[in-house]
């Protein structure tokens, strides 16, 4: 959210007390430690700091790991398995960033990882794009 964009009690962020929030700098993953079972989980790609509550976990990689090779994995089968084997808490789960860094991934080279990457950022383009499609053929249809 922009800072000088308005909230419903007339407020702009600019205002609000920060101090209860986290300074996201740009390449950086966010995510509600609560909700990660559900996808919650953000990468910070714009040029400017954003902001998010302290609820969250905040982190960035080292140079070895691609950002977008690491984004494709967040959203595989095997992170989900992860979350259900390290979560911890009672009526509510948390994965907390400790319980991220017990987790293991098989990495191949930098290169490889980007071009892996890549191309799975472009099929997931091609499979929006056929969606949006298929959308726009469902609403003529009578």
């Amino acid at each position: 959210m922009p800072q000088d964009e308005k909230f419903e009690n007339g407020g702009t962020m600019r205002d609000a007390d920060k101090r209860m929030y986290y300074i996201v700098s740009p390449q950086s993953f966010a995510y509600n430690p609560a909700r990660i079972n559900v996808g919650s989980i953000g990468y910070q790609n714009t040029s400017k700091n954003v902001i998010v509550s302290s609820l969250y976990e905040v982190f960035k990689t080292i140079e070895d790991v691609d950002d977008r090779f690491l984004w494709h994995w967040f959203k595989s089968d095997d992170f989900q398995k992860l979350i259900v084997q390290l979560q911890e808490g009672g009526v509510r789960l948390y994965f907390y960033y400790d319980k991220l860094c017990m987790g293991t991934i098989a990495l191949p080279s930098l290169a490889e990882q980007h071009r892996i990457g890549a191309y799975l950022d472009k099929l997931d383009n091609l499979i929006t794009l056929h969606q949006r499609k298929q959308g726009i053929i469902n609403s003529i249809q009578p």
